[in-house]
């Protein structure tokens, strides 16, 4: 019997969180939920992930935990090889900063960027592709190798 792959998404947006439980459970997937990236970190602990999806910006001050997340995982030898997507609405409010995993990639070692709102064939097409990969191509960040 195969095991359904674990999708740890961790996003504070309650409403986008449940739109993206049900369109990936409805693709077979196991999926966890955390509303922040402390308790990402608790949930990562209990049952590792095949893959992370993960928001930039938390709570009302918007502040970009996602990154702090991001690089605390890739520094840490036993989550390092899992697959991040992150999601982010900063493309589209702030079009200078352009966020790209090709151009970012040092200081944000995620392995796709997603802008939100995130529309599910999208979602769908790049989960499955970080699936396929197996491993973050950042697993050795801060390493210049990747």
């Amino acid at each position: 019997m195969n095991e359904k792959p674990k999708i740890l998404i961790i996003e504070d947006d309650v409403d986008l969180v449940a739109a993206m439980k049900r369109i990936l459970e409805s693709k077979g997937f196991n999926v966890k939920i955390a509303y922040d990236p402390d308790e990402g970190k608790e949930e990562l602990k209990k049952d590792e992930p095949d893959l992370i999806i993960l928001d930039v910006m938390f709570g009302n001050k918007g502040e970009s935990k996602g990154v702090d997340f991001a690089q605390t995982i890739k520094l840490d030898n036993k989550f390092a090889s899992i697959p991040i997507l992150m999601l982010t609405a900063i493309n589209r409010e702030r079009p200078s900063f352009k966020f790209s995993p090709d151009t970012d990639g040092e200081f944000l070692p995620v392995d796709v960027f997603l802008d939100k709102p995130v529309h599910s064939e999208d979602l769908i097409r790049k989960v499955g592709e970080l699936l396929r990969q197996k491993t973050s191509k950042w697993k050795n960040w801060p390493e210049a190798d990747n």
